[in-house]
């Protein structure tokens, strides 16, 4: 089924057109996933991570520009990443208690978790702030990681455009931000 319809069809309150996306977008999320995660985690668990992906599609299907597969991919690829850090962390080794006296105070960290929580509701702030597409274009760029042809086909510039307008877009930002004394 072409993406157009796709597209249409999932705008619909239609029963069967959530199904139909997960057909047509299945094998490819996973595939995305077991090459994200390299074969570490049992196919459940990589199942599981795709159910969660198209769970969050279909949430913000309606906030979602561009090509679906791209979206999906990059939807994809960050739920295994997280299942990844995930079972990372789950891995570490933990001190007994009397063996941790050594450890430096925790509030430190709590206390820069927070400025710099601050800090990045601030800058997505600002980001909203400007005229569009530009706010697109950074949001694509520094928070999916896409190249500037990927950008390109979302926002409808060509890939040269698409850099000037980031360009300009983040000279804008960081002078804005500096007003309010935050440096990135």
């Amino acid at each position: 089924m072409k993406e157009k319809k796709i597209k249409r069809l999932v705008r619909t309150p239609h029963n069967d057109s959530y199904r139909q996306l997960f057909e047509q977008y299945h094998a490819y999320a996973l595939a995305v996933v077991y090459r994200t995660l390299g074969g570490r985690v049992s196919s459940k668990d990589a199942e599981d991570c795709v159910v969660d992906v198209f769970a969050d599609v279909i949430m913000h299907l309606d906030t979602t520009a561009g090509d679906m597969q791209a979206y999906i991919g990059a939807a994809a690829r960050n739920k295994a990443l997280n299942l990844k850090r995930a079972r990372s962390a789950a891995d570490f080794y933990t001190v007994p208690e009397e063996a941790a006296g050594d450890v430096p105070d925790s509030s430190v960290n709590v206390e820069k978790a927070a400025e710099n929580s601050e800090t990045l509701r601030l800058v997505l702030a600002k980001i909203d702030e400007l005229d569009e597409p530009d706010p697109t274009i950074i949001i694509q760029k520094y928070f999916f990681g896409r190249s500037s042809a990927e950008i390109a086909r979302i926002v409808g510039l060509s890939p040269a455009a698409v850099r000037m307008r980031l360009s300009r877009a983040l000279k804008r930002l960081r002078a804005e931000l500096e007003e309010l004394g935050v440096t990135l």
